[in-house]
């Protein structure tokens, strides 16, 4: 970005982590297609929304003709200065613009949690002379139950910011470590399988891994215990007498308790000291069971992110393709696309006539720039028309309809896309400074409609001499014509003013093909 950088635009959706983006000077477009500066992957928006630009000083928030509006105030805008502090609204996005020092300011806050902490714990070279592990400065009475709440409040909001589950692991055994006396922590996940495994440990001496330290039998005795086991010695302790981990790596105290949410074990959290025993007492591991239960929601929350913003990386990579009207029952199958589907579509293909010469002359950023305002526009008419985006080829778009959801109107809503597209050229052209023209041809027929690929890199693609078909109908076409099929205009339900075309031959067909030009009344 160039020019101001303490301005950020702050972007919030119900079960999304927020991000803050910095705006330079220059626009900043906003939609849920990836070609926007601000994209943001949420059916609401419309695939190129809004627009904020920023010069000298000025923020101006502009509506781009989007379905849902673009909202300042609870008021729909069309165009509007906007100042720090202001917020507005994208269908269910919010947007907050913010200066940078103070967005700043906000985040440092997360340090007081730390800060807290210490004024109400001891030192560490203190802890042999407590009587419990807890590092409280309080030795009894009101004050220690005092302080006990207090550290867990502190726990709980030190857990509370937004981060990875690997972020939040690392942060409960940097809390363990402030909060108890103990040699070596672990924190255990239980798989898919209900397996356990150590995910994180760590050790007073450094260093962090996934290596085990813990006693199998102590962590399923813990697991199968709400409150959790304590064990003052666990080498001589008859409960593990058959425990070899407990033997060899010399454990004398020990507690573990489970990481529960809503009534079921997420895995368990583990510390011991190794050198002293009757380390650990009642006191410590009920205090340790309400660590863990901040430890566990804070779990939970990480996971729950994560699956969310999964869900938001597959439901952008699925709106590229699909209408907002048939994306949520696309993203309720897991399994859509990856077993082909022989449908019955309606294929558009739509071509920019002169495209090869017209960029021969141009700096290929200005193509660039030039596809990435022609696109959006283009398939924002298909999905109107819920239609499929199967893709783009170069300067070529082609569409479908009839997959994934089949209407008994399929030939007629492509047909009413390819007259709006070329009636939105002429719209689009008044802002471009190179103009441009396009051809159209559309065919009906049978393809088999699924995900090409794998399961990771989505492509969804209908195959079939259809589709083939209905690119050479593309190619009979003149500059600014809508040439069909005679397979497509058989499926028509309304009227159109149709002209025959002579028969024209085609590669891949040894019979001439029937086309119709479609006038635009």
């Amino acid at each position: 970005m160039k020019g101001r950088t303490d301005l950020l635009l702050r972007v919030v959706i119900e079960g999304q982590s927020p991000r803050e983006i910095p705006l330079g000077d220059g626009d900043h477009h906003v939609g849920r297609s990836s070609e926007n500066e601000i994209a943001v992957s949420h059916p609401s928006l419309s695939r190129r929304h809004a627009r904020v630009r920023v010069a000298g000083g000025v923020v101006q928030l502009r509506d781009l003709d989007s379905r849902n509006g673009t909202f300042l105030r609870d008021r729909r805008i069309r165009e509007m200065e906007i100042r720090p502090g202001d917020s507005f609204r994208c269908g269910e996005a919010e947007f907050h613009l913010v200066l940078a020092s103070e967005a700043a300011r906000a985040r440092g806050m997360g340090v007081s949690a730390r800060t807290s902490l210490q004024s109400l714990l001891t030192e560490r070279n203190d802890a042999p002379s407590l009587a419990s592990s807890l590092l409280l400065r309080a030795a009894g009475g009101e004050e220690r139950a005092r302080q006990k709440l207090e550290v867990l409040i502190e726990v709980g909001r030190a857990l509370s910011s937004p981060g990875s589950q690997d972020q939040i692991l690392a942060r409960v055994l940097d809390l363990v470590f402030q909060v108890f006396d103990a040699d070596r922590a672990s924190l255990l996940l239980l798989d898919s399988e209900a397996r356990i495994e150590a995910r994180l440990t760590r050790s007073l001496k450094g260093g962090n891994g996934r290596e085990p330290i813990h006693s199998q039998h102590i962590v399923e005795q813990a697991l199968a215990n709400p409150r959790g086991v304590v064990a003052s010695d666990a080498s001589i302790d008859p409960r593990f007498a058959g425990a070899a981990s407990v033997q060899i790596t010399g454990i004398r105290s020990s507690m573990c308790v489970p990481l529960r949410v809503r009534d079921a074990n997420l895995g368990a959290l583990y510390v011991d000291h190794l050198s002293v025993a009757d380390r650990y007492r009642e006191e410590d591991l009920d205090f340790l069971g309400s660590f863990a239960n901040q430890a566990a929601i804070a779990i939970d929350n990480a996971r729950l992110n994560a699956e969310l913003e999964q869900e938001a990386v597959r439901r952008s990579a699925m709106s590229r393709f699909f209408p907002p009207s048939v994306l949520g029952a696309v993203l309720d199958s897991p399994e859509f696309g990856r077993v082909p589907q022989d449908l019955d579509v309606a294929v558009l293909f739509s071509d920019i006539s002169g495209f090869t010469a017209m960029s021969s002359t141009m700096a290929p950023r200005d193509v660039v720039r030039i596809l990435n305002r022609y696109f959006p526009v283009m398939a924002e008419i298909v999905f109107r028309h819920e239609g499929t985006l199967e893709k783009y080829i170069g300067d070529a778009l082609m569409a479908i309809w009839g997959a994934p959801a089949p209407h008994d109107d399929d030939a007629d809503r492509a047909l009413q896309a390819a007259i709006e597209m070329r009636r939105a050229i002429t719209r689009l052209n008044r802002e471009l400074t190179q103009p441009l023209e396009i051809h159209i041809g559309l065919n009906a027929g049978p393809v088999a409609f699924g995900n090409i690929g794998s399961a990771e890199y989505q492509q969804f693609a209908a195959i079939g001499d259809a589709t083939n078909v209905a690119s050479r109908v593309c190619g009979l076409a003149n500059s600014g014509e809508i040439l069909i099929s005679d397979a497509l205009r058989q499926r028509l339900k309304r009227a159109y003013e149709l002209e025959a075309l002579p028969p024209a031959l085609v590669k891949g067909k040894e019979q001439p093909l029937q086309t119709y030009r479609v006038r635009d009344l």
